[in-house]
């Protein structure tokens, strides 16, 4: 009567099987005990458009100017993982400011106004 991931949230589960409902049926009553968490969003990334890199020359140059920029910036760091994190950054950050974010597409209905005309 209860699936696997609620069985231990049941505390205490009664019958009435003199239920005044006329029927075959034989009523239960449970008590249950549960902890509702909170739903969060994942993290989304920021998808860019990427194919335009290789289709426009001039947001080609820009990027890569601004990449070699802010990477110069940044300067030397000893530590393979501070390097790392400063490659990233600014190539984010270069990222940010010349491409172009992939828009989102809006979601087709399922159900359009010729299938509603064949169903009637």
């Amino acid at each position: 009567m209860i699936s696997k991931r609620y069985r231990n949230a049941l505390l205490l589960a009664k019958t009435y099987p003199s239920g005044d409902c006329y029927s075959d049926h034989i009523p239960v009553v449970g008590k249950f005990k549960l902890k509702l968490k909170k739903n969060t969003k994942p993290f989304t990334n920021i998808k860019f458009d990427l194919a335009i890199l290789k289709t426009n020359q001039t947001i080609r140059e820009k990027y890569h100017i601004s990449v070699q920029n802010k990477f110069e910036a940044l300067g030397d760091a000893e530590e393979v993982e501070q390097q790392w994190e400063n490659f990233k950054s600014a190539i984010m950050e270069a990222a940010t400011e010349v491409i172009p974010k992939v828009k989102r597409k809006a979601k087709q209905k399922w159900i359009t106004e010729e299938i509603l005309n064949l169903i009637i």
